[in-house]
């Protein structure tokens, strides 16, 4: 297993060849790093839409409601960031395609 998949959790058992062997619409391969973002955003706003349904499930658990709560604006404060993250590395990819 390479160094990287044993260091993220979303992509165990995956080698580094699999996960950087996606094709871009450039021709070439997505880096790990762009598909590690793009994976996690991916998960966290899934789990985003999950928590309207957790919320109609908690109407009377008040101290489990402010938990879920504080959860969920963490994890937005996350896939912002993510987001962020990956207009970077793409505006990166693209600096680096013209520049070949």
């Amino acid at each position: 297993m390479a160094k990287s998949d044993t260091q993220n959790p979303s992509t165990q058992g995956q080698s580094s060849s699999s996960r950087s062997g996606q094709s871009s619409s450039q021709g070439g391969k997505i880096d790990n790093v762009l598909y590690d973002v793009v994976t996690v955003l991916h998960e966290k706003s899934k789990g985003l839409e999950a928590y309207d349904k957790y919320d109609r499930d908690l109407q009377n658990h008040n101290e489990v409601k402010q938990i879920f709560d504080e959860i969920r604006r963490n994890d937005e404060q996350a896939v912002q960031r993510l987001q962020e993250c990956l207009g970077q590395l793409v505006g990166q990819g693209s600096q680096q395609n013209r520049a070949a």
